[in-house]
Protein backbone atom coordinates (compact mmCIF):
# COMPACT_ATOMS: atom_id res chain seq x y z
CA UNK A 1 0.00 0.00 0.00
CA UNK A 2 1.56 3.65 -0.85
CA UNK A 3 1.91 5.62 2.06
CA UNK A 4 1.49 9.52 0.97
CA UNK A 5 4.63 11.30 2.99
CA UNK A 6 3.59 15.34 3.16
CA UNK A 7 6.93 17.62 3.82
CA UNK A 8 5.83 19.86 6.79
CA UNK A 9 6.63 22.62 4.44
CA UNK A 10 4.08 25.89 3.92
CA UNK A 11 3.11 24.75 -0.31
CA UNK A 12 2.85 28.39 -0.58
CA UNK A 13 6.35 29.91 0.41
CA UNK A 14 8.08 26.46 0.93
CA UNK A 15 8.82 28.09 4.79
CA UNK A 16 8.97 25.16 7.29
CA UNK A 17 5.67 24.85 9.10
CA UNK A 18 5.50 25.25 13.16
CA UNK A 19 3.99 22.33 14.96
CA UNK A 20 4.52 19.42 16.93
CA UNK A 21 4.29 15.53 16.19
CA UNK A 22 0.54 15.13 17.17
CA UNK A 23 -0.60 18.06 16.06
CA UNK A 24 -3.68 17.98 13.60
CA UNK A 25 -2.94 21.94 12.36
CA UNK A 26 0.56 23.37 11.66
CA UNK A 27 0.79 27.13 11.29
CA UNK A 28 3.43 28.88 8.39
CA UNK A 29 4.69 31.92 10.62
CA UNK A 30 6.01 33.57 7.15
CA UNK A 31 2.19 33.71 5.32
CA UNK A 32 0.62 33.75 7.83
CA UNK A 33 -1.46 30.24 7.56
CA UNK A 34 -3.04 27.52 9.15
CA UNK A 35 -2.78 23.88 7.49
CA UNK A 36 -5.10 20.69 7.57
CA UNK A 37 -3.29 18.11 5.64
CA UNK A 38 -6.38 16.35 6.43
CA UNK A 39 -8.38 18.29 4.20
CA UNK A 40 -8.34 16.86 0.73
CA UNK A 41 -8.72 20.24 -0.35
CA UNK A 42 -5.35 21.43 1.54
CA UNK A 43 -6.83 25.26 1.43
CA UNK A 44 -5.08 27.42 3.75
CA UNK A 45 -6.84 28.41 6.84
CA UNK A 46 -6.87 32.20 8.35
CA UNK A 47 -4.64 32.65 11.02
CA UNK A 48 -4.38 35.87 12.91
CA UNK A 49 -1.96 36.35 16.49
CA UNK A 50 -3.74 38.29 19.11
CA UNK A 51 -2.12 41.07 21.05
CA UNK A 52 -2.03 40.35 24.65
CA UNK A 53 -4.22 42.30 26.94
CA UNK A 54 -2.63 41.10 30.32
CA UNK A 55 1.22 40.76 30.34
CA UNK A 56 2.73 39.45 33.51
CA UNK A 57 5.77 41.42 35.03
CA UNK A 58 8.24 38.69 34.32
CA UNK A 59 8.00 35.66 32.88
CA UNK A 60 10.41 33.17 30.90
CA UNK A 61 8.56 32.75 27.30
CA UNK A 62 5.99 34.09 25.42
CA UNK A 63 3.95 31.29 23.17
CA UNK A 64 1.11 31.15 21.47
CA UNK A 65 -1.68 28.49 21.34
CA UNK A 66 -4.41 28.20 19.21
CA UNK A 67 -7.98 28.64 19.16
CA UNK A 68 -10.64 27.78 16.68
CA UNK A 69 -13.03 30.97 15.78
CA UNK A 70 -16.51 29.72 14.50
CA UNK A 71 -19.25 31.99 13.29
CA UNK A 72 -22.54 30.18 14.48
CA UNK A 73 -26.47 30.53 13.82
CA UNK A 74 -27.93 28.40 16.70
CA UNK A 75 -31.88 27.31 16.60
CA UNK A 76 -32.97 26.71 20.18
CA UNK A 77 -36.36 24.75 20.70
CA UNK A 78 -38.13 23.12 23.82
CA UNK A 79 -40.90 21.61 24.99
CA UNK A 80 -41.16 24.14 27.45
CA UNK A 81 -41.79 27.91 26.76
CA UNK A 82 -38.53 29.11 26.34
CA UNK A 83 -37.92 32.79 28.33
CA UNK A 84 -36.87 35.96 26.52
CA UNK A 85 -33.62 36.11 27.78
CA UNK A 86 -32.63 32.31 26.58
CA UNK A 87 -33.85 34.06 23.01
CA UNK A 88 -32.39 36.51 23.13
CA UNK A 89 -28.84 34.84 23.93
CA UNK A 90 -29.46 32.33 21.02
CA UNK A 91 -30.01 34.92 18.65
CA UNK A 92 -26.63 37.24 20.13
CA UNK A 93 -24.55 33.82 20.95
CA UNK A 94 -23.17 34.17 16.97
CA UNK A 95 -19.14 33.55 17.70
CA UNK A 96 -17.99 30.06 19.63
CA UNK A 97 -14.26 29.48 20.47
CA UNK A 98 -12.91 26.22 20.97
CA UNK A 99 -9.60 25.81 22.20
CA UNK A 100 -6.87 23.53 19.56
CA UNK A 101 -4.94 22.26 21.90
CA UNK A 102 -6.16 20.23 25.01
CA UNK A 103 -5.24 20.66 28.68
CA UNK A 104 -5.17 17.95 31.25
CA UNK A 105 -8.04 17.93 33.62
CA UNK A 106 -9.49 21.16 31.79
CA UNK A 107 -12.83 21.11 34.03
CA UNK A 108 -10.45 21.63 36.88
CA UNK A 109 -8.02 23.94 35.48
CA UNK A 110 -10.56 26.31 33.56
CA UNK A 111 -12.00 25.82 30.26
CA UNK A 112 -10.87 28.93 28.40
CA UNK A 113 -12.41 28.75 25.03
CA UNK A 114 -15.74 28.60 27.05
CA UNK A 115 -14.76 31.62 28.70
CA UNK A 116 -14.27 33.46 25.79
CA UNK A 117 -16.99 32.27 23.87
CA UNK A 118 -19.16 33.61 26.92
CA UNK A 119 -17.47 37.23 27.59
CA UNK A 120 -18.05 37.72 23.45
CA UNK A 121 -14.32 38.28 23.67
CA UNK A 122 -13.09 40.15 20.31
CA UNK A 123 -9.52 39.75 19.37
CA UNK A 124 -7.36 42.22 18.56
CA UNK A 125 -4.58 41.55 15.55
CA UNK A 126 -0.69 41.91 16.56
CA UNK A 127 0.56 42.89 13.52
CA UNK A 128 4.06 43.92 14.47
CA UNK A 129 4.96 40.06 15.53
CA UNK A 130 8.58 39.02 13.39
CA UNK A 131 8.52 35.60 11.97
CA UNK A 132 10.45 34.25 14.52
CA UNK A 133 7.99 34.92 17.53
CA UNK A 134 5.43 33.46 15.05
CA UNK A 135 7.15 30.17 14.76
CA UNK A 136 6.03 30.11 18.90
CA UNK A 137 2.97 28.02 17.82
CA UNK A 138 2.09 24.41 18.59
CA UNK A 139 -0.06 22.17 20.28
CA UNK A 140 -3.20 21.84 17.85
CA UNK A 141 -3.69 18.10 18.84
CA UNK A 142 -7.57 18.97 18.77
CA UNK A 143 -8.48 18.92 15.03
CA UNK A 144 -11.53 20.93 13.16
CA UNK A 145 -13.96 17.31 13.34
CA UNK A 146 -13.29 17.29 16.70
CA UNK A 147 -13.97 20.86 17.57
CA UNK A 148 -17.32 20.37 16.30
CA UNK A 149 -19.40 18.66 19.29
CA UNK A 150 -18.18 22.01 21.58
CA UNK A 151 -19.99 23.85 18.86
CA UNK A 152 -23.36 22.82 20.45
CA UNK A 153 -21.64 21.96 23.65
CA UNK A 154 -20.71 25.12 24.85
CA UNK A 155 -24.36 27.56 23.79
CA UNK A 156 -26.16 24.69 26.09
CA UNK A 157 -23.71 25.00 28.97
CA UNK A 158 -24.25 28.84 28.90
CA UNK A 159 -27.87 28.30 28.35
CA UNK A 160 -28.01 25.77 31.05
CA UNK A 161 -27.15 28.98 33.55
CA UNK A 162 -30.14 30.79 32.79
CA UNK A 163 -32.96 27.80 32.41
CA UNK A 164 -32.66 24.04 32.84
CA UNK A 165 -32.11 22.86 28.95
CA UNK A 166 -34.14 19.54 29.78
CA UNK A 167 -36.33 18.79 26.84
CA UNK A 168 -34.78 21.14 24.58
CA UNK A 169 -33.33 21.10 21.00
CA UNK A 170 -30.33 23.01 19.54
CA UNK A 171 -29.50 22.76 16.02
CA UNK A 172 -26.12 24.90 15.03
CA UNK A 173 -24.75 26.20 11.84
CA UNK A 174 -21.20 27.10 11.88
CA UNK A 175 -18.74 28.19 9.91
CA UNK A 176 -14.70 28.73 10.55
CA UNK A 177 -13.90 32.63 10.50
CA UNK A 178 -10.54 31.94 11.46
CA UNK A 179 -7.63 30.16 14.07
CA UNK A 180 -6.72 32.99 16.74
CA UNK A 181 -2.66 32.50 17.72
CA UNK A 182 -3.40 34.07 21.59
CA UNK A 183 -0.50 34.49 23.63
CA UNK A 184 0.44 32.41 26.46
CA UNK A 185 3.42 33.39 29.09
CA UNK A 186 5.18 30.86 30.88
CA UNK A 187 5.99 31.59 34.40
CA UNK A 188 7.44 28.27 35.51
CA UNK A 189 5.14 26.04 37.55
CA UNK A 190 2.03 28.18 36.11
CA UNK A 191 0.99 29.52 32.69
CA UNK A 192 -1.09 32.87 32.43
CA UNK A 193 -3.12 33.45 29.09
CA UNK A 194 -2.82 36.91 27.74
CA UNK A 195 -6.11 37.54 27.39
CA UNK A 196 -7.80 36.75 31.13
CA UNK A 197 -4.75 36.77 32.93
CA UNK A 198 -5.47 33.31 34.22
CA UNK A 199 -3.41 30.76 35.25
CA UNK A 200 -3.22 27.51 35.47
CA UNK A 201 -0.53 25.01 36.29
CA UNK A 202 2.00 24.55 33.31
CA UNK A 203 2.29 20.00 34.25
CA UNK A 204 -1.55 20.70 32.38
CA UNK A 205 -0.34 21.14 29.13
CA UNK A 206 1.45 18.33 27.57
CA UNK A 207 3.24 20.28 25.27
CA UNK A 208 4.89 22.93 27.15
CA UNK A 209 8.64 20.72 27.33
CA UNK A 210 8.16 20.61 23.63
CA UNK A 211 7.75 24.35 23.73
CA UNK A 212 10.47 25.24 25.87
CA UNK A 213 12.83 22.83 24.23
CA UNK A 214 12.01 24.59 20.62
CA UNK A 215 12.43 28.44 21.70
CA UNK A 216 14.40 28.22 25.03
Amino acid sequence: MAIEVIPLKCPDCSTPLSGFERDAIFFCPNCPAARDFSDPAKKPLPLNYARARVVPDKYQMIFYLPFYLFSVELDLSSEEALQERVNKLARELNRVYVSGYRLMRESYFGDLALLYTEAKIELEEDSSLGSDQRRKIGAAGRSLKEAEPYLKHYPLLIIDKRQDITGMTLQVGATLERIWAVPFFDLGKQLQDGILGKTFSSYALDAINEFRKAHY
